[in-house]
């Protein structure tokens, strides 16, 4: 799946503070413990899910897009878990595994 069929758009918001780490490790009965960090969001693109997406998928194309180049799996998913927090309070199920076509993902800065 390309990003060809994809509408992008530019969203301007106001820096929004996260709490997670791309370090998070499983604690005793399931529970992530995630270590606080900031991410700033500025200008931000989002992109409508259609059938078959995931956030992974999402994130993956769009670092490709942004960097010009195929990402490795640990840069997609640092990028991965900051869209997952960006879009936690936004997306109907409030599940980040489980994600409906039409919802719209916000796409954090890459730097």
């Amino acid at each position: 799946m390309g990003c060809a069929g994809r509408r992008w758009a530019v969203l301007s918001m106001a820096t929004v503070g996260i709490i997670l780490s791309p370090m998070a490790r499983a604690e005793s009965g399931g529970i992530r413990n995630y270590v606080p960090i900031s991410i700033a969001v500025g200008e931000s693109d989002s992109v409508v899910v259609e059938k078959g997406d995931h956030l992974w998928s999402i994130s993956a194309e769009h670092l490709e897009q942004r960097m010009a180049r195929h990402p490795r799996d640990m840069e997609v998913a640092s990028y991965w878990h900051q869209v997952i927090e960006v879009n936690r309070h936004r997306l109907q199920s409030g599940d980040p595994d489980l994600i409906y076509p039409g919802e719209t993902v916000l796409l954090p800065e890459v730097g």
